[in-house]
């Protein structure tokens, strides 16, 4: 896969970010923690000749694609570099400032965006015990413009050129999924995204909004409590298809456990109401499956 990326500096020259730079891009600009700021201040500096080409070639990966929809394919993190991805992201934010600016994006919005950084850091670190950015491809939507938090939710492009449509997406630090925030959130991305990109949506009533999550499972009805946030949110949506294998674990060890996909059964924690239910749906044999819907706006009265 990496044979694919752009040549190192085919586009433009690599500004690799130093120790320093690295550090104070992630506390201020991305919201981590000190310990993951410093241990990617100093891998840094572990980097072999070939990390370093690689960092170079997605860098370029990033800046020839600036505007362009969804996220990009990227090698994954090896273990000798789990953190290779950052160095790139924090070298391509003034690439996407200034595409911000371009397109009227306020700078509060782009330092919110990147607070999502911070957050994978933190998730890396509770899943595998260590600094690392499994997901650093996630990011390439966020730093070529494709991407942005509006309140609750996260919105991106996505779509081909006939038939583009708005993704959405939901930090797991992003707060309690209400309806009113919900609504709140769709309701700002209504009026942001046909100001952002007139020549893809020529006004809100051209926007289509999706979701692709293992939240849409309507298998959660039966395991979650009644008033849950969670079959609130999928109640929202028409189901179009299901997505992935069922009974796939990646998706819910991930964001619900917190732990690798190989982590057997009885080491799951079970801390927290959502948890605990979808514990009891594993041990009842339900297959959870993730499910791509299309959001109904009318059922929130837009």
């Amino acid at each position: 896969m990496t044979q694919d990326l752009p040549l190192p500096g085919a586009v433009k020259a690599y500004p690799e970010p130093d120790a320093a730079d690295v550090r104070d891009l992630l506390l201020d600009w991305c919201g981590a923690e000190a310990e993951d700021a410093d241990d990617a201040a100093k891998a840094l500096g572990a980097l072999d000749p070939g990390a370093r080409e690689t960092a170079d070639r997605l860098y370029q990966s990033i800046v020839a694609d600036m505007g362009g929809r969804k996220w990009l394919t990227w090698p994954k993190p090896s273990e000798a570099h789990p953190l290779l991805g950052v160095y790139p992201l924090l070298a391509a934010i003034p690439d996407m400032l200034a595409y911000h600016r371009e397109h009227r994006v306020d700078e509060e919005l782009s330092r919110r965006l990147l607070l999502d950084v911070g957050e994978k850091l933190r998730l890396n670190r509770r899943i595998y015990g260590r600094a690392g950015l499994d997901v650093a491809h996630w990011f390439t939507g966020h730093l070529r413009g494709a991407l942005y938090q509006l309140g609750r939710l996260q919105f991106c492009v996505e779509g081909d050129d006939a038939n583009p449509f708005v993704g959405m997406h939901i930090r797991g630090e992003g707060g309690p999924l209400t309806l009113d925030a919900v609504s709140d959130s769709v309701e700002w991305a209504l009026e942001f995204f046909p100001v952002v990109f007139p020549e893809r949506f020529d006004g809100p009533e051209d926007l289509v909004f999706k979701c692709e999550s293992w939240l849409l499972d309507p298998q959660l009805r039966d395991w979650l409590p009644e008033r849950s946030n969670i079959t609130g949110f999928a109640a929202l949506f028409d189901i179009e298809a299901a997505v992935g294998v069922a009974g796939n674990r990646t998706d819910l060890w991930r964001f619900v456990f917190a732990r690798t996909e190989n982590t057997p059964v009885e080491e799951l924690p079970q801390d927290n109401t959502l948890q605990r239910s979808i514990m009891a749906g594993i041990e009842a044999g339900v297959p959870w499956r993730g499910r791509l819907g299309r959001l109904n706006l009318a059922k929130l009265g837009l």
